[in-house]
């Protein structure tokens, strides 16, 4: 990442919730509640990362540019990080922003030893995202029909990263409805 513009890290807390809402309405296909946000603030602060807070705001020039967040918890029977928003502004995409913003993140998420895979759901029409994230190491470990509410093409992937791959083996590839049935 030499020579390109390094970003600034800051939490996100009620200061600069409004930011980070107008990054996830610009960035993604879904919409969040303003109960959503009160937890980011309040009960993701510490998202058990060694005391370490893990929902961050990217500052280019005092700018908020882009955010993610994520939380611990239990996936794929070990212990391990959901990113539940990654976005970052379309005018500062392409500027090694997203990447930073994740590599901070998986900083952060490596300090407790515990967390095995990094995953999230990704929209099946966010093409972009889906580069981004097999640059990153992710692996397609599901595809769920209809899994958003309200939006065309509702289905999406679930991607995992697995932070350990010489010991945790690839999981296995299923497909699933909005229901959790499997889809043969």
């Amino acid at each position: 990442m030499e020579g390109q513009p390094k970003l600034e890290f800051g939490d996100i807390h009620y200061k600069n919730c409004e930011l980070y809402k107008v990054i996830n309405r610009q960035t993604l296909p879904v919409t969040y509640s303003d109960g959503f946000y009160q937890k980011i603030i309040t009960q993701y602060q510490d998202l058990s990362f060694l005391g370490i807070n893990i929902p961050q705001q990217g500052y280019y020039n005092d700018i908020s540019v882009g955010s993610i967040t994520a939380r611990k918890e239990p996936a794929f029977d070990k212990p391990s990080s959901y990113i539940m928003t990654f976005g970052v502004l379309e005018a500062y995409q392409r500027c090694g922003f997203g990447t930073q913003l994740f590599l901070e993140l998986l900083k952060r998420i490596k300090l407790d030893k515990e967390i095995r895979y990094v995953y999230l759901h990704m929209w099946e029409k966010n093409e972009k995202g889906y580069k981004f994230y097999m640059r990153q190491g992710f692996e397609k470990q599901q595809y769920i029909k209809n899994y958003y509410k309200g939006i065309e093409s509702p289905h999406c992937y679930v991607l995992v990263l697995r932070l350990y791959p010489d010991e945790d083996p690839v999981l296995p590839y299923g497909e699933r409805d909005e229901n959790d049935n499997v889809i043969v």
